[in-house]
This record gives structure tokens, C-alpha cells and sequence, in this order.
């Protein structure tokens, strides 16, 4: 092979390189936003599916269908029928949105009042579905700071999946050993780059070390698979003097 032939070779395979990395590089780029997308596309189609679409077909029914409001509707856009004309999806639409505010915001008003306590009873109370039901609820009153907010803010390090290893983990609740009195913390161990799905672990508090980390510098370090960690950790237990 010649001078030249080499000077090629490496010409050409440095070029392969480059754009390799400039291929690897538009992939990061563009997949953050291609999996917003598609998180926020599935949230408004089960928005849509379950709670849109339902209220905007009873609207439909029992208000646009009078001949009253079909004649102003006419009168004032132009169009003719809500059923066809732009100007009549654009107000069911609105007019869904708001209902579904005024809903959640009426809910609200409930909260924790002898209402809502009777509905969580009830619910605890029907077979098969009081598991669902008090799982959901207890993760939802923890994220929303109605119960356990110290607990669910704390993140600590534990030895997993087997010693010598250590993975971040979320304090959920604390119970206590019967045998020996024990402080025992329920933790979830969040799995990469998913933090959705994990583990439960129940482990004693003293095998524990606590992390420096906030609750959104440790899920974003799990999503992005440790790339955006914070430059500092406490992976040993801190000493007394």
C-alpha cells in the first residue's frame, strides 16, 4: 500500500467517524424531545378519551341540539351547524375544557371533608378494588403532601442489588421490628432510565446512608442514567468525631 493509499484510508475512516458522531449526537438531541412528546401526547389522549370527549357529548346533547341555540349559533358566526362549522368545535371544545376545571375544582372543594371521607370508605370497602384504590390514594396524598412529607422527600443510599453496590432509594414510610425494635424504613429503588417502575425494600435505618442529593437532582441522575449526577455524593457514612 502506498503513501497514498494510506493517507486515504485514514482520510476516509475519519470521515466515517465524524459522521458517526454527529449521527449519535442528533439522536440525543432530538429523543428528549420525541419522548416529551410522546408523554404529553398520551396524557392529552387519555385526557381526551376519558374526560373530554365524555363531557363534550353530554354538552352536545343536551345544549347544542336545541334549535335556539342552533339559530344564534347561525346568526352571530355564520356557521351552519355546530356539528359541521369550525366555530362550533372550537366552543365544544372550550366549553369541555372549562367544565372539566369546574369539575376538578368543585372535587377540590371535597377534600378531606365527611364526603370525601365516606367515598374513600366505601371504596376501601369493595372487594377487589380497595387494594387498587388504597395504594393509588396513598401514593397520591405522599406526592401532594397531605401525609408523609418529610419521609417521601428523603433519599438515601442503599447496598443493592448485593453488597458492596449501591443504589439510590426514596424513604416511603418507617415501621418498627418487633424482635428487636428496630427502626425499619420502607425505601423504592427506582430503576433507569423508567423511574416508574423499581422496588420496594424494606431495610433497617442504621444500614442506610443518607444522600446529599434533592429529590429532582436523584431522578433526573436515574433518568439520564447517572449522566447529570451532581459532582458530589455521600457514598460513605459521614464519621462522627
Amino acid at each position: 500500500m502506498t503513501t497514498d493509499d494510506s493517507a486515504l484510508g485514514g482520510t476516509w475512516g475519519d470521515n466515517i467517524r465524524h459522521l458517526r458522531n454527529r449521527i449519535i449526537a442528533g439522536v440525543f438531541v432530538v429523543l428528549p424531545i420525541f419522548i416529551t412528546y410522546a408523554v404529553i401526547r398520551w396524557l392529552y389522549d387519555t385526557l381526551y378519551i376519558y374526560a373530554l370527549e365524555p363531557i363534550g357529548n353530554v354538552l352536545k346533547v343536551s345544549f347544542f341540539q336545541s334549535e335556539e341555540v342552533k339559530e344564534a349559533t347561525k346568526t352571530v358566526s355564520g356557521a351552519v351547524s355546530v356539528d359541521n362549522g369550525l366555530m362550533g368545535d372550537v366552543m365544544l371544545s372550550s366549553l369541555s375544557m372549562i367544565s372539566l376545571f369546574l369539575i376538578l375544582y368543585v372535587a377540590g372543594m371535597f377534600a378531606q371533608s365527611r364526603l370525601h371521607r365516606a367515598f374513600n370508605w366505601i371504596m376501601l370497602n369493595v372487594p377487589g378494588v380497595k387494594t387498587i384504590y388504597a395504594a393509588v390514594s396513598n401514593v397520591f396524598n405522599a406526592i401532594s403532601g397531605s401525609q408523609g412529607v418529610r419521609d417521601f422527600k428523603r433519599v438515601v443510599l442503599i447496598e443493592f442489588p448485593h453488597p458492596g453496590i449501591k443504589a439510590p432509594a426514596f424513604v416511603t414510610s418507617e415501621c418498627t421490628d418487633l424482635g428487636s425494635g428496630e427502626k425499619i424504613l420502607c425505601v423504592y429503588v427506582p430503576t433507569t432510565p423508567i423511574p416508574t417502575s423499581g422496588y420496594m425494600l424494606m431495610v433497617r435505618e442504621q444500614d442506610v446512608v443518607p444522600l446529599n442529593w434533592d429529590i429532582e437532582e436523584t431522578l433526573q441522575g436515574i433518568v439520564s442514567g447517572g449522566i447529570t449526577v451532581p459532582k458530589n455524593v455521600t457514598y460513605n457514612a459521614v464519621k462522627s468525631n
